[in-house]
């Protein structure tokens, strides 16, 4: 009888935490929509909301390494997010040679000149945004953020988004485009219905950069037709 009494004392327990988590934990909803004579050209679903709670929190290293892939000279996702600590895995899966590397202290990297293969890795330790390039091809490009928080999504097609499981109280959340000057509004959860949130194109798509050696990259001599 006393067991009995235990294991309902304990189910009441576990159900009085989860109850106690899904009133704590919020949702926070929005819309993105790009504005400027080029946003017709942006990816919508390159941008990437995240949020920062001013209370201390845990943040945990991806178990498995993300993948970024080299595909018909591009990079593939072309913008991606990842907690701190985690791995990053570049593989080349064209015939030619590629050598992915980034400038982008504290997390610059050079992975070096290598030809089709599950390439090599790479672990991020700091937050913040890291450039990747090609020192072969100057067009290609990628952006991985690196986020010491485990609030983060990528928007829709739509420009929709939804951010679960948050933290009630004050935060900051941060709205990231390659192509537009980042966004930081300050809220404090909840909040009631969705935000709307407007993002300007001002910025190229191919940044210019110099390959890893700080020198302009060489360009190709054009043939002479006959």
């Amino acid at each position: 009888m006393t067991n009995i009494k235990l294991m309902v004392f304990n189910l009441v327990g576990i159900s009085c935490l989860m109850m106690n988590f899904s009133l704590s934990a919020q949702t926070l909803k929005g819309k993105i929509t790009l504005t400027g004579k080029n946003a017709d050209k942006a990816n919508i679903e390159e941008t990437v909301i995240y949020f920062k709670p001013d209370k201390s929190t845990d943040t945990m290293p991806l178990i498995q390494p993300h993948k970024v892939e080299m595909i018909g000279k591009k990079y593939t996702p072309r913008v991606s997010a990842i907690t701190v600590d985690s791995e990053i895995q570049i593989p080349n899966h064209d015939s030619i040679l590629h050598n992915a590397f980034s400038l982008s202290k504290p997390n610059d990297f050079d992975l070096g000149l290598y030809k089709n293969s599950e390439g090599k890795r790479h672990t991020f330790s700091e937050p913040g945004l890291v450039r990747i390039f090609c020192n072969v091809h100057y067009h290609m490009v990628a952006y991985v953020l690196v986020l010491d928080t485990p609030y983060y999504t990528q928007a829709n097609s739509d420009g929709s988004f939804s951010l679960d499981n948050l933290p009630t109280g004050k935060g900051k959340l941060i709205i990231w485009h390659e192509r537009s000057r980042k966004k930081i509004k300050t809220i404090d959860l909840p909040v009631e219905g969705e935000l709307n949130l407007n993002l300007k194109v001002t910025k190229r798509r191919i940044p210019k950069h110099k390959n890893k050696s700080g020198k302009s990259y060489k360009k190709k001599r054009r043939r002479g037709r006959y």
